[in-house]
Order: C-alpha cells, then sequence, then structure tokens
C-alpha cells in the first residue's frame, strides 16, 4: 500500500512540471536566491575608520556602488557576485550629528542602501583662566572653564592639602562653552591643581580632566637645589631682572639674568659671594655688586662677567678700632656717575658712607659727613639727579639728599605737623619709593601706615592705617595724574593698589607665594603694563592692567 502511494505522488508532480512554460521556471529560480546587505544601518562614533559589509548573494549578479556624501567611500566601485564592500568614513568635525547611505544597484534587483549614522565629537576641555578679584569690593577670585562644544555639567575638585574645593560650576554662556567656579581661597602666585569632571551634551559621557591654573602671568622658581633668591634689580631697559642667587655650597653662589618675556634664563655669573645688594649705574651700565665684604664686584651685563674688583682701602678716622666699617653693603649713582657708598663694620652696628664717582675711574673718597648725618638706605629721584637717603635713627628727619652739586647733605624738615608716631619718622622703615614723575616718596612703616612725601614743597598725604610689615612697593608708571602705588605686604599676604591722590585703596586680593612667602622686591614694567614681584625663591609676573581694570 506504502509503495503505491509513493507512486502516485511521483506521477502528479510530473504532471505539474510539464505543464509549466520555459520563462516561468526561470523566474522561480532567481526568486529563490539571496540579494541583500548583512546590514542595513551601522552606527559610528565621531573617529574615521571603516567596516567591511557582506553583500549576500550566490549569483553572478553584477551591481554597482556609491555614496550620498565625499567623506563616505565606498570600494570596490562594482562586481558580479557576493563580496565584502569595504565603508570607509571620515572625522566628523561638526557640532551635530550626521548620516550618509551607501547605495548598491545592479539592472535585475532593487537597490539596497546601507545608512551610516555618525555621532558628533564630544565637547573637549580648551583652557581655563584665572579671575583676581577684588576683596575690596567683596569680589572673590574665580576660575573659568572653556570647552570646544557644549557641555551639560562641569563638577570641580581638589586634592590639595592646602585648600579643599568640592563644587558645581556654574554656566556663564547659553550654549554651555564657559563656565565659572568662584574659589573659597586665594592663591595669587600660586598654581592652584583642579580635578574637572565635564558632561558632553552630545553624549552626556563624564569625561575627567586635570588642570592647573596659575594666578599669575608668568613665573621662574628656584628649587631647594638652586639655592635662593638674596637681592634683585631691573635692567635699564626694564626688559630682565638680575637676581642674586645664594646657595650653601660657596661655588654656587651667582648672579642669573632672566628675560622677562619668557623668564628664561639669560647669563649666570659666578660670584666668590653671596650678592646682597644688586644697582645698576645708569651712568655707565654696569652692575654693582655688593656682598658685605671689603670688596665688591662690577658686572658688564652685556659681557656677563666680572670686569672690576674695587677694594675698601681707606679706613675712616672715626671708625671703631676694632670693628672698622670697610664692607660694602648699599651703594646709589645718580645719572652723572656721582654714587654714595654705604658702608658697615663686621661685628658691629657701625655704619658710614662715602662719595663713589664713576666719572672719574669709581674713584672713592671719605665723606666727612657720616658721623653726623648716618644714612641707612639709599634711593635715586624720578630723574637720577638726586640720591636721597633715609637718616638712622632719627626722628622726624625722613631723608636727606645729596648729589655731585651738593655734596653736603641737604636735609628735608619735617612740618610739625607731622611729627606724629603715626608717620614715617615714629616708626620702623619697611620700605621707600621714588615716584617716577616727581620728587616724591611712598613711605611704608611698621606697625600700621603709610604715606606719600611730596619733597618740594614738604607735604604728606593722608595716612593709611595698613599693616606694612614685610611690604615691598612700586609706582605705577602709566598713570601720571595720580598717585598709584602697588604695595605687596608678606604679613598678611596683601597685594593692593592704593591711589594715594585720594589716599584709598582701590583694589585688593591676596598672596601665597612658595617657600617663606617673603617679598624680596617690586617693580612697574611700563611697556607691558605688568608688576614683578620677586620672593626667597621665585620671580611672577602679573596682570597690572588687570587690577586697575578692577578698581572701585
Amino acid at each position: 500500500m506504502k509503495k503505491e502511494c509513493h507512486f502516485l505522488f511521483l506521477f502528479v508532480g510530473l504532471l505539474v512540471l510539464s505543464g509549466c512554460s520555459d520563462e516561468h521556471f526561470e523566474n522561480m529560480t532567481i526568486a529563490s536566491h539571496e540579494f541583500k546587505l548583512k546590514k542595513n544601518s551601522i552606527t559610528v562614533d565621531y573617529t574615521a575608520s571603516f567596516e567591511n559589509i557582506y553583500l549576500d548573494t550566490d549569483m553572478a549578479i553584477s551591481w554597482t556602488t556609491s555614496s550620498s556624501a565625499d567623506r563616505l567611500s565606498v570600494s570596490p566601485s562594482s562586481g558580479i557576485g557576493g563580496a565584502n564592500i569595504n565603508v570607509k568614513w571620515q572625522e566628523n568635525t561638526a557640532a551635530y550629528d550626521r548620516e550618509a547611505t551607501v547605495t548598491i544597484t545592479t539592472p535585475q534587483r532593487s537597490d539596497l542602501t546601507l545608512t551610516v549614522k555618525q555621532g558628533q565629537k564630544p565637547a573637549e576641555f580648551v583652557g581655563t583662566r584665572a579671575i583676581v578679584g577684588n576683596v575690596i569690593n567683596g569680589e572673590r577670585d574665580s576660575v573659568e572653564f572653556f570647552f570646544d562644544k557644549p557641555v551639560g555639567a562641569v563638577f570641580v575638585s581638589s586634592a590639595s592639602e592646602l585648600y579643599y574645593i568640592d563644587d558645581k560650576a556654574e554656566k556663564i554662556d547659553e550654549e554651555g562653552l564657559r563656565w565659572r567656579l568662584p574659589l573659597k581661597v586665594s592663591k595669587l602666585g600660586n598654581d592652584i591643581k583642579l580635578r574637572v569632571d565635564y558632561k558632553s551634551a552630545s553624549d552626556w559621557k563624564e569625561r575627567t580632566i586635570g588642570v592647573s591654573v596659575p594666578f599669575y602671568q608668568k613665573k621662574f622658581l628656584l628649587d631647594e637645589e638652586h639655592g635662593w633668591i638674596n637681592n634683585t634689580t631691573l635692567s635699564l631697559d626694564k626688559q630682565s631682572i638680575w637676581i642674586a642667587v645664594d646657595d650653601w655650597e660657596p661655588n654656587k653662589k651667582r648672579l642669573v639674568q632672566l628675560s622677562l618675556d619668557d623668564m628664561m634664563e639669560m647669563k649666570s655669573v659666578k660670584m666668590p659671594y653671596a650678592a646682597t645688594h644688586l644697582c645698576m649705574n645708569p651712568y655707565n651700565g654696569l652692575l654693582y655688586v655688593m656682598g658685605n665684604q671689603d670688596y665688591f664686584c662690577v658686572v658688564d651685563p652685556a659681557k656677563g662677567e666680572i670686569v672690576k674688583t674695587i677694594q675698601i682701602e681707606e679706613t675712616s678716622p672715626y671708625a671703631h678700632p676694632q670693628y672698622p666699617t670697610n664692607y660694602a653693603s648699599e651703594v646709589a649713582f645718580t645719572k652723572d656717575g656721582f654714587g654714595i657708598l654705604r658702608l658697615i663694620s663686621d661685628g658691629s652696628t657701625g655704619m658710614e658712607w662715602r662719595y663713589i664717582d664713576s666719572a672719574n675711574g669709581d674713584k672713592i673718597t671719605l665723606s666727612g659727613y657720616d658721623t653726623e648725618h648716618k644714612f641707612e638706605h639709599l634711593y635715586v629721584n624720578y630723574d637720577g639727579s638726586r640720591i636721597y637717603a633715609s637718616m638712622y635713627p632719627r626722628l622726624y628727619s625722613p631723608m636727606e639728599w645729596v648729589n655731585r652739586q651738593h655734596q653736603k647733605p641737604v636735609e628735608v624738615n619735617v612740618h610739625p605737623s607731622f611729627q606724629s608716631d603715626k608717620y614715617y619718622a615714629g616708626g620702623n622703615l619697611t620700605d621707600l619709593q621714588m615716584s617716577p614723575f616727581a620728587n616724591k616718596a611712598f613711605i611704608c612703616t611698621a606697625p600700621g601706615s603709610e604715606c606719600v612725601v611730596s619733597l618740594e614743597p614738604l607735604s604728606y598725604s593722608e595716612v593709611l592705617e595698613m599693616e606694612a610689615r614685610g611690604s615691598k612697593c612700586a609706582w605705577d608708571e602709566l598713570t601720571a595724574e595720580r598717585d598709584y602705588i602697588y604695595q605687596i605686604c608678606s604679613y598678611d599676604g596683601c597685594l593692593e593698589l592704593f591711589d594715594m591722590t585720594d589716599g584709598r585703596g582701590i583694589f585688593g586680593t591676596h598672596h601665597r607665594f612658595i617657600g617663606n612667602n617673603e617679598a624680596k622686591s617690586c617693580y612697574f614694567l611700563p611697556a607691558t603694563d605688568q608688576l614683578v614681584v620677586t620672593s626667597y625663591d621665585g620671580v611672577w609676573i602679573f596682570d597690572a592692567a588687570a587690577m586697575k581694570a578692577k578698581k572701585m
């Protein structure tokens, strides 16, 4: 019975096949074969890459390929039968997602398409900007963060032992390209190291970067292996600064010239002693280097070498027999080469000053006035015509002056209305800076007062009741119509800009220098409107223009 059924089915099948035409048979054969891509869509990131997509067909069908965009290439351009189609795409630099298609065409079938969806590049961190606040206005320092594409959120934290930060930054533009974080600590003169976590608006994936934010424009640091800074002076053109580097090892005591443009070392001069005072002579352009020795060296800044050594040979008849005052401590010159050389004794508090004449081969002669007029420190006035000196330990006589024409000291008398312990004569001098425009002096005393003395005619500004211990100061040389003065104080970490014409502070911030925080000197650079501050182990340049822009 089973055998008869098999023959019956075979017979029916033959009848069906015999009734079909040849054309119909061919069509049915083609329809049964594959012609398709393994993928019809792929999603990729922003980077340039490629992928092989297999064209599946088991017949010898001819086909061609094309792309809807130049950024999307496909190969081979044509073929017969099954093959790997190589699809290659370029990096997406646009600020949006994009897509393009690959088309495979054959005359015998409908077109096949492959859609390539490419995401945009996530936001990248561009940089930071430190914004110094004005503490007089209650404005805190802050840091701005910049991104090349919109960012949805920015979180900032720190890993420092000196300060703690864990805050969300605030968006300061509509696109989300700029963000700001107000700081609870001020670090002018230092770097703040931060961890920044941000989420790109393109994919909302969190990314992390580490940044170091400088609250200064430029800096130069000495590490422990290279000594510390004793004294500094600007070059005559104010394009570089000379620093006196001391060290425990005698053969490492030297002078270093730094470029104020890039803070790179220009010259180094090995010294036979630790330099304690530097003076640029405007008459001959040479650098005079004191070191509390019975001689001193003269350095040619252009050559970067010692060109002369001057011995202190003659002893003053008024000198102590056991402790003669023959150790060079300080020197100052007028523009015509007339100078005052201040000497001290080794082992006592004896002081003496003499004349030195660079127009006559740096000849040194006794003054004859040193017992009556005891010069403590020397200052040159605005046009280089006079040398002013503070007195020790006189009361109510802030300064005396000398020059080539008046070699006997001329006393600047104090008006009785200023004979108070609030003024210079009643305090301990911490710094005195001469005005670049007139015969004026900004005087810092400790504790607690600063004022401007107009020397011709004599008058005083109002006293600022400020803690001035450790102060170093500089006049602004671009603001002739106002007495703008920068003061940096090591004692309480303040850097302030005073308008002494009105006797008030107009800008203030804080500093935290590396090392012992002691400010060695302060200079103004008129060519770039910047402030140079030196300390025990570094040189910093600050934006003075920005400070003036934030004034009250």
